[in-house]
């Protein structure tokens, strides 16, 4: 009775816990909305922002209270005396991002792009609103891409932002450095970015990683090109980028390339079994299994789990002799992964990687761990589909492999069968997280 009672007076505790939670947040949420409606309605204002030809009215105690630059521009001794307040270095968009911010306490990060997010965390700086600085690095970090690193790094360097140059160096190191698929992007959509930037790159990196090599080569024709100077003048724009350019070999083969540093860890996903299916055949007409998968982040795919063989099936009259079946077999076939495109076409396009698995010993009926090593890794985009495929040839005819109904979703990744009913032969992933 006594641990009744105990037990009856803590669930009352956490009730009461719960209730005092949930008035908290529809205060604050609350609270929030007022705060807004007093923004939106310009009530009760004593100040105004002039900003790109636009005029935003504004209340001093609230941004007071929720920035210490404010605070010193409104009460300190250096405070303003005209209550007109003129904005140079930030958009009007952008400030009223940081205007509801302020008031609200929330940001849509969703509508805005990259470069809207890095003027955010400019102004979030300037401010000194430390919430609002780590969240938009959160948000810069989630939306960086092979497309626009270059452009973020000029940006954090011609700004001096220096969190804001760590969060892009990071990306670069772990995502682009040595990563061909980086490689044949940059080609293909070359970006140009400053002198200053190119050294801030050359000297966080430390080592001559052939897609620098190439690059500082690519960007140093274009600087020439630029200033009006001949390929022979060369030399002298590369002296400028410092002593490490300088001591750079002019080639560099694949097998010298440096190791990126601080390989991230490798994390094995298993996706949830659900129920067995009919086993997949292999024949000329079905040589092939297809499985679509999309990450919502940054990862460095190194191995795919799936089922290994049943075992043969020896049917018939052999008397009194005894048959042992084998226990192992060599597994060959190709892997190959293909973008698919954005605009909605099934069509995947051609392989973007691909790795061939040649007579791997193999149980029968177990999990097949097909695996390679980091530097033959191939790198997920977030946002984009993927299309994995599974290829056997000729002498795999006749071979099933059991299927299941699995998850669509593990640790964040999407798997998406052809055909859902008839279940998955791919069990999981091996993969590190770069971002």
């Amino acid at each position: 009775m006594a641990f009744l009672r105990l037990f009856q007076m803590n669930s009352s505790a956490m009730e009461v816990a719960v209730t005092h939670h949930k008035e908290q947040a529809n205060g604050g949420s609350l609270l929030g909305r007022r705060y807004a409606e007093l923004l939106h309605g310009e009530k009760y204002t004593d100040c105004v922002f002039h900003v790109c030809e636009e005029q935003l009215k504004c209340h001093k105690l609230i941004l007071s209270a929720a920035s210490p630059v404010f605070e010193a521009m409104f009460f300190g001794p250096m405070q303003e005396s005209e209550p007109q307040i003129e904005i140079h270095d930030i958009s009007a968009a952008i400030f009223k991002v940081l205007l509801e911010c302020i008031y609200t306490g929330s940001v849509d990060y969703n509508g805005l792009e990259l470069v809207a997010c890095i003027e955010l965390y400019y102004a979030a700086e300037k401010y000194l609103l430390d919430e609002l600085i780590a969240d938009s690095l959160v948000a810069i970090t989630r939306k960086l891409r092979f497309s626009n690193i270059l452009p973020a790094l000029e940006l954090s360097v011609c700004m001096g932002l220096d969190s804001l140059l760590e969060v892009c160096m990071t990306f670069f190191m772990r995502c682009c450095v040595n990563n061909a698929q980086y490689m044949t992007h940059l080609k293909e959509h070359y970006v140009h970015v400053s002198k200053e930037c190119v050294k801030t790159i050359i000297a966080a990196c430390k080592e001559p990683h052939k897609l620098l090599i190439w690059y500082v080569y690519e960007w140093t024709q274009q600087e020439c090109e630029q200033l009006g100077l001949g390929p022979s003048d060369a030399d002298l724009v590369v002296h400028g980028l410092g002593p490490e350019a300088n001591s750079w070999p002019v080639n560099v083969n694949a097998s010298d390339e440096a190791q990126s540093p601080a390989p991230a860890p490798i994390v094995s996903v298993e996706r949830c079994y659900y129920k067995a299916c009919r086993p997949f055949t292999v024949d000329a007409e079905s040589p092939l299994w297809r499985l679509r998968l999309r990450s919502p982040r940054f990862i460095s795919l190194m191995g795919v789990v799936i089922n290994s063989r049943l075992p043969p099936n020896l049917t018939g009259n052999f008397g009194h002799v005894q048959v042992q079946l084998p226990l192992e077999y060599r597994e060959s076939l190709r892997l190959d992964l293909c973008e698919l495109p954005a605009d909605g076409v099934d069509a995947p396009s051609n392989p973007v990687w691909s790795h061939i698995i040649q007579n791997q010993s193999t149980k029968y009926n177990c999990d097949l761990h097909l695996s390679w090593r980091r530097e033959e890794a191939c790198v997920l985009t977030p946002e984009l589909s993927y299309e994995l495929q599974i290829r056997w040839d000729g002498s795999a005819y006749g071979a099933e492999y059991p299927c299941s109904v699995q998850s669509c979703l593990a640790d964040g990744i999407r798997f998406i069968d052809s055909d859902s009913f008839s279940g998955s032969l791919v069990k999981g992933l091996r993969y590190a997280n770069l971002v």
